[in-house]
Formats: structure tokens, sequence, C-alpha cells
């Protein structure tokens, strides 16, 4: 079974207990790690940086891209709102996630 799979079954499991998963790490084909966290609509981004509860937020997905040195987390901002739809972000992860010509990453996997 590949990781994919392996995923997608832990979270029927999981969601069988009715425990929410916070979000997911995923792998691009270039080799970069991402972390996705899903936001509930109602919740956004106050002026001063802080997230919570906020009327009329559309919800969607937060996205942070993993340095491998340090493990932290940077965020990518969506271009709309302070949150990805789905389509945006898949979009987004296809357009900077492939491999660059003439180079092979040995970490990726299916």
């Amino acid at each position: 079974m590949n990781t994919n799979h392996a995923a997608l079954a832990i979270a029927k499991h999981l969601a069988a207990k009715r425990i929410a998963i916070a979000g997911i790490e995923i792998r691009t084909p270039d080799g970069r790690e991402w972390r996705i966290i899903p936001i509930a609509a109602g919740h956004g981004r106050f002026a001063d940086g802080h997230w919570g509860k906020q009327a009329g937020a559309p919800g969607g997905f937060r996205l942070f891209e993993i340095d491998p040195q340090t493990d932290a987390p940077q965020e990518h901002d969506a271009v709309n709102y302070d949150t990805w739809d789905m389509d945006e972000l898949m979009d987004y992860l296809d357009a900077v996630g492939q491999p660059k010509p003439g180079r092979t990453n040995p970490k990726t996997s299916t």
C-alpha cells in the first residue's frame, strides 16, 4: 500500500471515531514538504495577525512550507482572502511543486 492510500485509510478510521484531523503534511514532487491546515468558515486573520472567530470569513486552508534545516514553517499566503480555497491551493502546489528541469529528488514517493 502506498503512502497516499495508507493516509486515506487512517483518515477514514479516524473520522469513524469522530477524531478530527487538524492538518496534513505533504511532499510535492520536487521534494519540498508542506503542512496544510483547514480553517472553518467563520474564522479568519485579524489586522494584528492573530486568528479567531470572524463573521463572514469564508474558511479554507492555510499553507506552510517546512524549512528542512530547522523544521520551521513558513506561511505561503493566499492570493485572495486569508485562506486558500481548494482549487487555488491545488493549482499553486502543482505550479510550485514540480521538479526543476535536469534535477531528480530521491525523497519523492507515491
